[in-house]
């Protein structure tokens, strides 16, 4: 037979239970909150960071051929990816590079441009959207504003770095430029390139093939850095390939798409 319960003990459950939820709803908005005022400081942060990279660097005019290859490349769907407005600019220097900020910023190497075709360089570039898109710049730059724990960053850590210049600022740049992508995190960049492209109509071939040139530069340097040979020489994308490891494997992922 059922047992019935009293009006007021059904009543306490129910209000446990909606006090339960209702603490669980102010913490996801809580950290709903926390999240977005964590992006607006990281997107203050990197706009200073590249406004201090780009007067360290020489960055190409806009009437250079390098500017009016790659302006050609983004501009008709690149512009805007998913909300976030990107702006490009290429530098002058012949190492194989390419740099992504929180704030949709994109500098490309000019090495990087002589290094790959426009199918290659077009899917590396969309690369480091999927990183940015997903975060991934923000939490490097979360990690060297906690000292490598982003799990530790606060948006009041990160505006500190505001206030930095000159040597403190370059410091800043120099670290950022040194926190590798993880394993999990380059994957997940290369299945959002390569969905951007084919939503783009772009070869997606283009993403395979860069993989395998960074693939054989990594080689390169590993070599380089087993050897007993101090002079040994390093590929021109080292920084790079540091930044983004994993080339050959995560060559064959995309492969197998």
């Amino acid at each position: 037979c059922a047992i019935a319960l009293p009006a007021h003990a059904q009543f306490g459950k129910i209000g446990k239970s909606l006090g339960k939820a209702a603490k669980s709803a102010g913490n996801a908005v809580a950290a709903v909150a926390g999240d977005a005022a964590m992006d607006m400081a990281a997107n203050k942060v990197s706009t200073k960071v590249v406004e201090y990279m780009d007067k360290s660097n020489t960055v190409s005019a806009e009437d250079s051929e390098y500017t009016k290859r790659l302006n050609n490349l983004v501009a008709k769907n690149y512009a805007i990816v998913d909300g976030v407005a990107f702006n490009y600019k290429v530098y002058e220097n012949p190492e194989i590079n390419l740099l992504g900020t929180a704030d949709g910023s994109i500098r490309v190497y000019s090495g990087m441009m002589d290094a790959l075709t426009d199918d290659e360089l077009l899917a590396v570039i969309s690369v480091q959207i999927g990183n940015i898109v997903n975060k991934d710049t923000r939490d490097a730059l979360m990690k060297v504003a906690s000292e490598d724990n982003a799990s530790n960053a606060s948006a009041a850590q990160l505006e500190k770095m505001l206030s930095f210049s000159g040597d403190k600022l370059g410091t800043v740049v120099n670290e950022l430029l040194q926190v590798p992508y993880t394993e999990d995190q380059n994957k997940t960049a290369d299945t959002y390139a390569f969905d951007l492209l084919k939503k783009n109509n772009n070869k997606t071939e283009g993403l395979v093939s860069a993989l395998k040139k960074f693939a054989d530069m990594e080689a390169v340097d590993k070599a380089a850095a087993e050897s007993e040979d101090a002079n040994a020489e390093v590929s021109g994308a080292s920084k790079y390939t540091t930044v983004n490891s994993g080339s050959s494997l995560r060559a064959s992922l995309i492969s197998s798409k």
